[in-house]
């Protein structure tokens, strides 16, 4: 009895050039699905005052990650003189919250090592696929202050693709209708 990765693999193999494209076009499409929504962006009103840093992800060894909790994010983007600037958020958290003592530091860590995102296959293959194209932006939330709150209104204000709950129920729930998460 042949596997369905055998008979996978063999359908796979009569694909002709244009097809393996088309199917390498497709994978990044549908791993990493992408929903601007101008409306969304007023959810900006809802954010406190942050003092955004940005480190390269494959860069980062000789920065001083701060020992506090707060919000950041992973972006992508593409560096060169012939390209204006340009980036995509593709994934949003938290570092602690009033309940927790996580830091930034100990967050961006789990993204170094393999055992803090191998269950979030989205991000593995952000990790994988975009690394040298990748920057970590953070925030310093001030104690007291709620990092779900804030990490909930930046996911809103621009679904990222590599997250699956961290929006409001009502932005969830319209993803959900759309097929988006």
């Amino acid at each position: 009895m042949v596997s369905i990765y055998e008979a996978l693999d063999e359908g796979m193999a009569s694909f002709d050039e244009n097809e393996k494209r088309e199917a390498y076009l497709g994978f990044f499409k549908n791993t990493f699905p992408f929903l601007l929504c101008p409306a969304l962006f007023k959810r900006n009103d809802d954010l406190p005052s942050l003092n955004w840093v940005r480190v390269k992800y494959d860069d980062h060894a000789g920065h001083d990650f701060p020992e506090q909790q707060g919000v950041y994010m992973f972006m992508v983007s593409v560096e060169s003189q012939k390209l204006p600037m340009n980036s995509y958020v593709m994934y949003v958290g938290k570092a602690g919250d009033t309940d927790s003592s996580n830091t930034i530091a100990k967050r961006f860590m789990d993204y170094v090592n393999v055992s803090g995102y191998k269950k979030r296959p989205k991000v593995k293959k952000l990790l994988k696929y975009f690394s040298e194209h990748l920057f970590y932006y953070y925030s310093v939330v001030p104690d007291g202050d709620a990092t779900s709150v804030v990490e909930r209104a930046l996911a809103d204000i621009f679904v990222p693709p590599c997250c699956q709950m961290d929006f409001s129920g009502e932005v969830r729930s319209l993803l959900r209708r759309v097929r988006i998460i």
